[in-house]
Parts: C-alpha cells; sequence; structure tokens
C-alpha cells in the first residue's frame, strides 16, 4: 500500500503491463456477523479512493488473479478518509482516476453492481 501521488513500482521483468482500476475503500469501524443489508452502513466508519493496479500480463501468464494485484505497492489510497457521517448516500459518490495527469476514468458508485451495503452484507456472512 502506498500513499496518492506517489510513484507505483514498476516490477521490471516481472511485469511488462499494468493496468489500474479506481474502486471506493469502505473502511469498517464496528463489529459484527451476519449483518442484515438495512443495517449494513451502521458499520462503515468511513470511505476513501484505492487505485487498484494489476499486473495484467502476470495474471494471464501464471492464471492466478491474486499474484497479479499483490505486487508491493499495487493499492495507491487516499490521502483522507471521510468519515460515514459526511456521506450521506455512498451511491452517490464520483470516482475518478488519473494517469500522469491524464484522465482515465470518471464514474459514479451508483453505477457499482451491488450497493455497499449489500457488500458489506454478504461479506459478514462469510
Amino acid at each position: 500500500m502506498i500513499g496518492p501521488d506517489e510513484p507505483i513500482p514498476y516490477p521490471k521483468g516481472l511485469s511488462n503491463r499494468l493496468d489500474w482500476e479506481v474502486e471506493l475503500g469502505v473502511v469498517i469501524g464496528g463489529r459484527g456477523r451476519d449483518i442484515p443489508e438495512a443495517d449494513a452502513l451502521d458499520q462503515v466508519f468511513g470511505y476513501t479512493v484505492f487505485n487498484d493496479v494489476s499486473a495484467r500480463d502476470l495474471q494471464f501468464r501464471t492464471g492466478q488473479w491474486f499474484k497479479g494485484k499483490s505486487l508491493d505497492g499495487s493499492c495507491p489510497m487516499g490521502p483522507v478518509i471521510v468519515t460515514a457521517d459526511e456521506v450521506p448516500d455512498p451511491q452517490r459518490l464520483r470516482l475518478r482516476l488519473t494517469v500522469n495527469g491524464a484522465g482515465k476514468q470518471d464514474s459514479n458508485t451508483g453505477d457499482m453492481i451491488f450497493s455497499v451495503a449489500r457488500i458489506i452484507a454478504d461479506l459478514s456472512r462469510w
């Protein structure tokens, strides 16, 4: 994990194709199991932004999805955590990503397949 605006280490010789995805980071502040979806957002401390950096060629070469997403420095985040009380609706957040100053992604959490509450509820069952 690295901070925002830090250079992402490029694993020369290991990967020739780094890819990126902007992601919403949800910081859980509560504890619980089998949390109903209706109560799931009560467990959230706050939100931040992550950059999911993947070595696509490593994923394809090894057949291991995880290997391409676990390289040193492959999870830039931040710079802040916005507390849950400052976010009235986590499904109405704009997410943007730039690479070397060029815009690459501009989306909204309303476009997510599953809501934040649904994801928390599902994960609390594992």
